[in-house]
Formats: C-alpha cells, sequence, structure tokens
C-alpha cells in the first residue's frame, strides 16, 4: 500500500481531474442538439440530471470510502464514470442518455469525487483548507483540459464515437489513480477513539446547525450549476460566435479553479464562514451584472466570471465547514449528507430555467436565492478550532 503522501497526492488528484469532463458538457451538448435535433432543454437535462446523481451517490461513496477506504471507491467510481460514457455512445434518444451519462456517469463522478476529500485531509492535517481547496480547484479547473479533449475528438468524429473514445481512456486513468491511493498506516486504528469533538451522522443530523448549512449550501451553488451547464448555450444566446462561446468554458474552468484553491487557502486564516460570505457577495454582484448589464461585453465576462469565482469558493468551503463543524471521524458520511443540498440544487435550477424561460429571468431568481444564503449565514455560530488528525 502506497505510504508516500505525495504519490497519493498525485493519485488521488488524478482521478480527481478525470472526472471534471462533467463540467464540459456544454460541448458535448451543442453536438448533440446539431447531430440528432432533440431540443436544448432535452439535453441540458442530462446535466442536471448527472449533477443530481452525483450529489446523491455520495452518501453510498462517502460511507464506503469510511469503511472500504478510497482505493476500492475510487476503483468503482472509475468503472461507473467510463461505463456510462461508453453506453452513452449507443443512446438513440434523451432518455437513454439521461440513464447512461445523467445516472451512471453521475455516480461515477460522486463515488470518485468524495475520495481526495476525504482522504487528502488524513495525509495533509495541518491545512485541511488549502488541501481541500487544492482537491476541488482540481476538479473545477479539470474542465480546460477536457474541453480541448471533447472538441478534439468531435473534428473527426461523431458523437457517439467521441464518448466511446473518451469513455475507455477515463476509464484507465481513474482506476490508475485509485491504486495509487490510500490512507495513512495507522490512521484507522486512531480513530477509533472518537473524540468529543466528533459527530457522527446521526448526531450531526440533530444539529440546528446542519438545517442552515444545508439550506446555505443549497440556496449557493444555483447560478453556479446553471452558468457551468450552459456556459456556451449562454454565450450563443450573448451573441457571440461559435468558437468564443466555447471560450467561456475555459473562463470558467479557470475563474472556477483559482477561486477554489485561494478561498482554502484563505479558509485557514480568517475563517470559513467569513471567507462564505464574500462569496455570496461576490455572486449576487456577479448574477446582477448579467441581469442589467449582459449587454456590454466587459459586463457579461465579469458576471460568468464572479459566477464561476462564487461557486469554485463555495464547492472549496462548504466541505471544510464540514470537516470544522462536526469533525474527521465521520467525515465522509456527513459531508455526503450535507452535499446532497448541491443536488437539490441542480434540480431548482433547471426547474427554474423550465419555468421562467429565459436565463436573465433565471439569474433574478438565482440572486434573491444567493441574497437569502447570505442571510442564513449570519445565523450560524462557526466553530473556531477544527480538530486535528493524529497518527
Amino acid at each position: 500500500m502506497t505510504q508516500n503522501k505525495y504519490v497519493v497526492l498525485v493519485g488521488a488528484l488524478l482521478a480527481q481531474v478525470t472526472i471534471a469532463g462533467l463540467y464540459a458538457w456544454s460541448i458535448f451538448g451543442i453536438a448533440i442538439e446539431r447531430e440528432t435535433g432533440w431540443s436544448s432543454d432535452e439535453i441540458l437535462l442530462t446535466y442536471f440530471i448527472a449533477q443530481f446523481v452525483f450529489a446523491l451517490s455520495t452518501i453510498v461513496s462517502g460511507r464506503l470510502v469510511d469503511i472500504k477506504g478510497p482505493r476500492f471507491t475510487i476503483i468503482i467510481g472509475g468503472i461507473l464514470y467510463g461505463g456510462g460514457l461508453i453506453l452513452s455512445s449507443f443512446a438513440t434518444s434523451p432518455f437513454m442518455l439521461y440513464i447512461t451519462y445523467g445516472v451512471l456517469t453521475g455516480a461515477g463522478v460522486g463515488f470518485v469525487y468524495v475520495c481526495p476529500l476525504a482522504t487528502l485531509v488524513k495525509w495533509f492535517p495541518e491545512r485541511k483548507g488549502t488541501i481541500i481547496g487544492l482537491s476541488v480547484a482540481v476538479f473545477g479547473g479539470g474542465s480546460i483540459i477536457f474541453k480541448e479533449v471533447i472538441t478534439w475528438l468531435l473534428v473527426d468524429s461523431d458523437v457517439s464515437t467521441a464518448f466511446l473514445h473518451l469513455g475507455l481512456v477515463t476509464t484507465v486513468i481513474i482506476i490508475i489513480g485509485g491504486l495509487l491511493t490510500s490512507v495513512p498506516a495507522g490512521f484507522k486504528k486512531s480513530t477509533l477513539q472518537k473524540t468529543e469533538e466528533d459527530y457522527t451522522t446521526p448526531e450531526m443530523l440533530k444539529t440546528p446547525k446542519f438545517y442552515l448549512t444545508w439550506t446555505m449550501y443549497w440556496l449557493a451553488v444555483i447560478p453556479g450549476l446553471l452558468v457551468l451547464g450552459a456556459a456556451k448555450n449562454i454565450g450563443l444566446d450573448a451573441g457571440l460566435g461559435d468558437e468564443a462561446a466555447a471560450t467561456i468554458i475555459s473562463i470558467l474552468a479557470i475563474s472556477n479553479a483559482s477561486s477554489r484553491l485561494l478561498s482554502g487557502a484563505l479558509s485557514d486564516k480568517v475563517g470559513t464562514l467569513n471567507v462564505l460570505k464574500g462569496q455570496f457577495v461576490v455572486t449576487i454582484l456577479a448574477l446582477l451584472f448579467l441581469i442589467f448589464l449582459a449587454e456590454i461585453p466587459a459586463m457579461f465576462y465579469l458576471g460568468v466570471i464572479g459566477i464561476a469565482v462564487g461557486y469554485g469558493g463555495f464547492l472549496a468551503l462548504f466541505p471544510t465547514f464540514t470537516n470544522q463543524q462536526w469533525g474527521i471521524f465521520r467525515y465522509g458520511s456527513n459531508y455526503g449528507i450535507i452535499y446532497q443540498a448541491y443536488g437539490l440544487a441542480a434540480l431548482t435550477g433547471i426547474f427554474i430555467k423550465s419555468v421562467v424561460g429565459t436565463f436573465t429571468n433565471t439569474f433574478i431568481v438565482a440572486a434573491i436565492a444567493a441574497a437569502i444564503g447570505l442571510g442564513v449565514a449570519f445565523f450560524i455560530k462557526e466553530r473556531k478550532t477544527a480538530p486535528l488528525i493524529t497518527d
């Protein structure tokens, strides 16, 4: 079993970056729409189903990490993720795509995603915020790579062939990453003794702070899920050309990943809840740019960048906050429950879009949601000291 923490870091992040292809969905989506004639809303629903299943599956994968360890869980995730992509190459209807990509590939993302978060904090206990920030930054930034990979695959191939090739390659990469991932020697033995600062999942569910945190998370990520899932569509609606619209994915990925990394590091210095409040403010301002100033190119780009910055920050900060408030003993299981707010946000976003019609109207509703989320943050009292892991 690997016991070099930097080898484990590479393995965990290799698996993590591979599942980032999820965030480049709009490249696939536009190509599917042009090949099949399916509606953009039907195709976009595939992405939101994948996000919902991604979140839902973390309930199982979080517990599996606690019991079986990260290696086993990542390998299962790799088979689901790559297998879903391979089966998507045979999809002949939106419903089939909902099952193959939405359910199977989405579940694969959930199985892989939890492992670096739950594992790397055990290897780097003195820098929880930074290491979680790095992990989720790799996930957010990986869409830059897969935007180029998917675009390249689609140059000389149809969508079906692109799904097949991507599925084969990603399965192998994720399994390799899983084989390099392990927990520190002696960690399991040392954590059999639950400290007074650790909460089991049932204990966490009895705390009012859990429900406030869950609500805040749900409201926080609705804007980011909408913008990242429909990045190219939003660019085309704003009057950008095909290539320029596709570049939004790279802009979002850089902003998203940078924010995840910086927010995690900043939380170690000034407090996670303080940084969360700041990211809500950034998100609300960005939505106002998109609502009122989107016809000005500079304001449009500032708006989408701001959404990505806020979203990336949230995805780095809520795992850290979960660890700080309820401890490391059942962190995988606890965050799996917290993360269901993300899944509900995915369904909420597509519901809002289907009801109000336009992206502008959707952003208005999202801005109201983000403002409520900011208000909720002021009702939460942060536990200042987090339990450290000792081997």
